[in-house]
């Protein structure tokens, strides 16, 4: 008798072991999940034609090299539709304003977003109308995004972009490798809806962008299709920032909410970024172009 009870209390040990391995498998309650989720909310948030940080340095270059940014015509960004206000120039604080508009659906990505900048030339720290006014190019743009909405959504993701604020300083605009950099922290506040794993959840995001040093070349307008085309391949850098997401798991009648709050860096280069959180714990390759986890 005293053997069987032995028997039965080791077999029932045994039971509630595997059953609390079996549960400490579930995605919901494994944190890989949740460096995942924050990878695919922070890749949209920096990819090109995912409307992320990429396609506002290339705003800003296209600005710089005085490009359609400050003309009465908008670039075509690609296969994007773009439509732009006339830029207005206030000359007693020497500021443009313009607003675009770009809309993009094909089989990897659907979008629609809006933006209105306002930039300033300078040359050595004396500010000018135009990127090139009588003999003097300017040295430096300074652009401020004053506001930003938007939609986006690949096969995993759809982020609805609810804040957009931050300001950059570009350098050496007159070389052939130009430098970007923040005067401000760049502030991006949406909802992702994010499916995988049989799952979806939705994260109310802010992401802030504390430090960025990315090199571009320089725009050409001549070359502008070609350039524009392939941007997201010439850039290199860093950009480092913080990511908090409240987020909501569902699962057949499963509902789990819980929070992530993240420092991150991402190391651009050839198209990609390497994304670590964490230290090396959250480890992941972000696609520079279409802005998704790899």
């Amino acid at each position: 008798m005293k053997a069987t009870k032995q028997f039965f209390s080791l077999l029932l040990i045994t039971g509630l072991f595997i059953f609390g391995c079996e549960k400490s498998t579930d995605p919901q309650s494994d944190s890989t999940v949740l460096y995942e989720d924050a990878a695919e909310s922070i890749a949209a948030a920096m990819g090109d034609e995912s409307g992320g940080a990429t396609e506002n340095f290339a705003d800003v270059m296209i600005a710089g090299g005085g490009g359609s940014l400050g003309t009465m015509t908008p670039i075509m960004d690609g296969v994007d539709l773009v439509t732009a206000g006339v830029p207005i120039y206030d000359s007693v604080s020497g500021w443009w304003t313009v607003s675009v508009n770009r809309s993009q659906q094909n089989n990897l990505v659907k979008r629609s977003i809006t933006r209105e900048y306002r930039y300033r030339f300078l040359k050595n720290g004396i500010g000018q109308k135009n990127y090139i006014a009588g003999n003097d190019t300017a040295t430096t743009l300074r652009f401020w995004i004053v506001s930003g909405t938007g939609f986006f959504q690949n096969s995993r993701v759809s982020h609805s972009l609810t804040q957009l604020k931050g300001a950059w300083t570009s350098n050496n605009i007159n070389k052939d490798t130009v430098t970007i950099t923040l005067d401000s922290n760049y502030v991006r506040s949406g909802t992702d809806t994010i499916t995988t794993r049989n799952m979806q959840r939705t994260h109310k995001s802010t992401l802030t962008l504390t430090s960025v040093n990315v090199k571009a070349p320089r725009y050409r307008p001549l070359l502008s299709t070609t350039w524009r085309s392939n941007f997201y391949n010439a850039i290199s850098g860093t950009i480092s920032g913080n990511y908090t997401a409240e987020i909501t798991f569902q699962r057949g009648d499963l509902y789990k909410e819980r929070s992530i709050n993240r420092d991150f860096t991402v190391t651009v280069g050839s198209g990609n970024g390497t994304l670590l959180m964490n230290g090396n714990n959250g480890s992941f390759k972000i696609d520079m172009q279409y802005g998704y986890r790899k």
